[in-house]
């Protein structure tokens, strides 16, 4: 678990004791004796200089492609002078999908990745076996659940289920969100957002809750908007929050573009649509309020979709077999990264930590990284 996200908080010695910052990844993964990393997203990994056992990067999303909508972070060469640092420390990698794997192969053969070795891997989004039982409410229930990102606009969606709220007036929507939890990222068309879904009668705005409330929320629920205008990240993204709404038995209201819609659509678990198509948005939230039967329907399906296609049991499969016999990723490794590209990257990050935790926490991460570099002078 990353430090800073103990601060404040109560965890136990072992807990604490493998707790990492960017400057003592190396040291804790030593510490902790692993036989495999499993590092999530590729500014983790490229903390990871020179890693003691082999290292899959598991990439859930266009990360890339999400730091170009957010003006707190770097620019794009930065950026992308990092992902290849991370991508060189590689052995494997895993990512959400396979329109991410195709994304993701020019850069991984830029980091000396074969792509017929068995090092490269797609796993979609996936829950627990053991689905929730789906409960209708009495009254019918939109919901929409998620952190405020700048590269997302469900406002299409939500304005429609908002205007037959009130031309029907029946029914209710049930809106969680806020802005991320830890790191700085702008809030996009949020904030005016809230601002309207606040004014409506029948929206119930509610914070970032406990996910145990989140998913009790959704179990009783009808069905979750879910529509998002199309951009290049929208396009590649396997998107968690739908599948937890399916999970929970909610058909969802979805676009008709993203990797998940064709399964939708399969399954008859929810309705996918193009986001600049109104008509047919205004027909799917009039089924909502008028084929109660459908909606039912639909709610089985979304499980059944779910219980077949994307549970734990049914997909872990090619990171299971990585890690029962994982090996180094032939290269010369004691080339290590490219001083140019190491270099921008220090620099970059030493930026990221002075703003958002100042110069003590500058001063802590870089000698952390003195320490590290230190020990390993001494392994030489």
């Amino acid at each position: 678990m990353p430090a800073p996200a103990l601060e404040g908080r109560s965890a136990d010695a072992a807990t604490r004791n493998l707790a990492w910052t960017g400057g003592t990844l190396y040291e804790v993964i030593v510490r902790s004796q692993a036989d495999i990393v499993v590092a999530c997203n590729w500014p983790v990994a490229a903390n990871i200089h020179k890693c003691p056992v082999p290292l899959v990067l598991d990439q859930h999303g266009p990360h890339l492609l999400e730091r170009q909508y957010q003006a707190a972070f770097r620019g794009f060469e930065d950026n992308a002078r990092a992902k290849r640092l991370a991508l060189r420390h590689a052995d494997y990698f895993s990512c959400a999908g396979e329109l991410q794997r195709l994304y993701f192969l020019s850069w991984l053969m830029e980091a000396g990745f074969s792509l017929d070795d068995g090092r490269v891997c797609s796993i979609p989004i996936s829950l627990s076996p053991a689905l929730p039982e789906h409960e209708f409410s009495d009254e019918i229930t939109f919901v929409y659940g998620g952190v405020f990102l700048p590269w997302q606009d469900p406002r299409q969606g939500l304005l429609e289920v908002m205007a037959q709220l009130q031309r029907r007036q029946c029914g209710r929507l049930q809106f969680f969100g806020g802005k991320h939890p830890v790191y700085p990222i702008d809030t996009g068309v949020f904030e005016e957002l809230r601002v309207q879904l606040e004014s409506h009668p029948r929206v119930q705005v509610q914070p970032m809750v406990a996910h145990a409330n989140l998913i009790e929320a959704y179990r009783h629920a009808h069905v979750a908007i879910d529509l998002m205008t199309r951009n290049p990240e929208r396009e590649l993204a396997f998107t968690t929050r739908t599948v937890e709404y399916l999970w929970c038995g909610l058909p969802v209201i979805y676009n008709n573009y993203a990797e998940l819609s064709p399964l939708i659509r399969e399954y008859q678990a929810g309705w996918t649509i193009d986001p600049t198509d109104h008509a047919a948005l205004q027909q799917a939230v009039a089924e909502v309020f008028e084929q109660p039967e459908r909606v039912r329907e639909y709610s089985r399906n979304a499980q059944r979709l779910v219980r077949e296609r994307l549970t734990w049991d049914r997909t872990i499969d090619p990171l299971d077999e990585i890690c029962r016999a994982p090996t180094l990723r032939p290269r010369d490794r004691s080339a290590g990264a490219q001083p140019e590209a190491q270099s921008f990257y220090l620099l970059g990050r030493a930026w990221n930590i002075l703003r958002r935790r100042g110069v003590s926490g500058l001063w802590r991460e870089a000698r952390a990284y003195a320490r590290w570099r230190l020990e390993l002078r001494k392994m030489r």
